[in-house]
């Protein structure tokens, strides 16, 4: 029974077509649909002769929708349906293009008010967690990637990909939203580069301490539709969503155009945006910066102290009557063996230590003391490595005096 619908469907279908003069087939065999009186060219050509390079060949120029598939209501489980199944099996060994589907929306001229989409992909409600839009999947061990998006101007734009990828892209990508990923990283290598200098410091600390970070909540924005008579607004932001409602930290772009317009971009509608990760090789030489601050102000002060307790020419091996504790300069400095340290504590003072710091501030060790009045310590230079190193005198926590020793090897 079923086998005799098809066959009377398909015989009406020729006999509406013969009757309305619309089927022609020609000479090499090729069938044409509504061509008037002209000769098909592809093999079946619909509402266009067609052409030689085509197989199938539809025109149209009176409908929405030239080619309309559709599976409605597919039952099964486990099991794969398509719309539309469309393969190309690669077989040259010389370089050639192979398109499963080609889309193209194109005018050679701008269009004022036309949208263009290449291919349009719809997907929802398919199942819970399994509707895609556009699938774009790379297999195989050659290298590629699944989805190739360029700004070109190309017929058939060609990059070579090392590696393989999900998505590659060559041009800017912009989202409206958060991005998510395991790590970003940003090309450095030294071969990308030229022009390489140090960064100065009136480009890092200086404008550093300049800058004004701010706390904020995100303003809703809207896609605006230029040249349209309908002025519908869509918002960018899910208002519910945890990006629209939490704070955000970070700077505002017109304020750091100011100190560092390099690290500042500007789009094609005018939004200025921000390149943080430029922000980070100024913050580390910041850093380096002040170390060298510190370390220079450590030796001033030393030197200072030094030379106070010079010009009081206080000399406790003189007298045992002094109220204050006194910090001697180690003899011999340099030292290669051993080097000794006096100090006076007077008899109030209850808890003192020599304690020796690197340079960088690290405690090294620490010698308790617990003569009174005028005394020493010795340190051992094999106790150390060769270097500058600092000693201060705490008593009653409270650092009396600190200066430095150099060990040489």
């Amino acid at each position: 029974m079923k086998t005799s619908k098809i066959i009377f469907t398909v015989a009406l279908f020729f006999i509406l077509l013969s009757v309305n003069a619309q089927l022609k087939v020609s000479s090499l065999g090729n069938v044409g649909i509504n061509l008037g009186t002209n000769t098909p060219l592809s093999s079946l050509s619909i509402g266009g002769v067609g052409s030689g390079s085509y197989q199938t060949y539809i025109g149209n120029s009176n409908y929405n929708t030239t080619l309309k598939v559709e599976k409605t209501s597919p039952s099964g489980s486990g099991m794969l349906f398509y719309g539309i199944d469309a393969s190309v099996y690669p077989s040259y060994n010389t370089p050639s293009y192979n398109f499963g589907i080609k889309g193209q929306s194109y005018s050679s001229s701008l269009m004022p008010y036309a949208r263009t989409y290449g291919i349009l992909g719809l997907a929802g409600n398919g199942c819970s967690g399994y509707n895609y839009g556009v699938l774009g999947q790379l297999s195989g061990s050659s290298s590629g990637t699944g989805i190739l998006g360029m700004v070109s101007t190309s017929s058939y734009p060609e990059i070579a990909i090392s590696g393989m990828y999900a998505g590659y892209f060559v041009g800017s990508v912009k989202s409206t939203s958060g991005m998510e990923a395991t790590a970003f990283t940003q090309s450095s290598d030294k071969r990308y580069k030229k022009n390489i200098v140090t960064i100065d410091q009136s480009k890092s600390i200086n404008g550093i301490l300049a800058l004004n970070p701010v706390e904020y909540n995100l303003e809703q924005r809207y896609y605006k539709t230029p040249k349209d008579s309908a002025k519908t607004e869509t918002p960018y932001y899910d208002e519910k969503s945890q990006l629209f409602q939490k704070k955000h930290f970070g700077i505002i772009a017109q304020e750091l155009q100011q100190t560092y317009p390099e690290l500042v971009y500007e789009d094609a509608d005018g939004y200025l945006s921000v390149d943080y990760i430029g922000i980070i090789p100024l913050l580390i030489q910041s850093v380096k910066e002040l170390k060298s601050e510190i370390e220079n102000l450590k030796i001033k002060n030393i030197d200072s102290g030094q030379a106070k307790i010079k010009s009081s020419e206080v000399h406790p091996e003189e007298t045992n009557t002094l109220t204050y504790p006194v910090l001697d300069q180690n003899t011999p400095n340099p030292f290669n063996i051993s080097t000794k340290i006096g100090y006076y504590l007077p008899t109030p003072i209850t808890n003192a230590s020599i304690y020796v710091y690197d340079m960088n501030g690290v405690q090294l060790k620490s010698y308790s003391i617990t003569q009174k009045g005028k005394g020493n310590v010795i340190i051992q230079g094999s106790e150390f490595n060769a270097g500058m190193y600092l000693y201060a005198l705490i008593a009653d926590a409270k650092v009396i005096d600190t200066k430095r020793m150099i060990l040489t090897k």
